[in-house]
């Protein structure tokens, strides 16, 4: 079972009315699988990333749309290290 890391939201969401999101935890290793997921359909970079929030953290999509964009920020570099260049490259490089 991968690792998991917390971030505590510097701007909490009411997602729902009994629902607030205060933190989001992010699992630290990601499969081919969804690696796959995140690359269909991507048109942006902001597209990817979101994606990608969402398969770590098995948050809906319409939560991470909600996040303030300085914690969306804070969340990129949080789990820049366990993403590798995938984000950085689209998914798209082929190995040389």
């Amino acid at each position: 079972m991968s690792e998991k890391v917390t971030y505590s939201l510097a701007h909490p969401i009411q997602f729902t009315a009994s629902r607030r999101v205060e933190e989001l935890s992010f699992k630290t290793r990601l499969t081919v699988g969804e690696l796959r997921k995140i690359s269909r359909g991507i048109e942006t970079q902001v597209d990817a990333l979101a994606k990608t929030i969402c398969i770590l953290s098995g948050e809906p999509e319409q939560l991470i749309d909600a996040l303030d964009a300085e914690d969306y920020m804070k969340i990129q570099e949080l789990i820049a290290p366990f993403i590798g260049s995938f984000l950085a490259t689209g998914g798209n490089s082929a190995p040389t």
